[in-house]
């Protein structure tokens, strides 16, 4: 997820402001301090198309999957 968003040109800052959150709450939850929430896997999926599986590092792939 960091080098995701460090090839996005995305700041834990930028990312805080858009989450409605502070930059220090999302460090930690990148570092794995803190759990993703519910919204904030939505966000991600929302804003970004990120699967949450990417997001909580299971998947190394950033696309959503398409479930049939």
């Amino acid at each position: 997820m960091k080098e995701w968003l460090k090839a996005q040109g995305i700041s834990y800052r930028k990312l805080a402001a858009s989450m409605g959150s502070s930059a220090a709450t999302v460090c930690k939850k990148l570092n794995g301090e803190t759990p993703w929430q519910q919204r904030d896997l939505l966000f991600f999926h929302d804003k970004f198309g990120l699967s949450s599986d990417f997001v909580l590092g299971i998947s190394s792939d950033a696309d959503r999957e398409e479930v049939a």
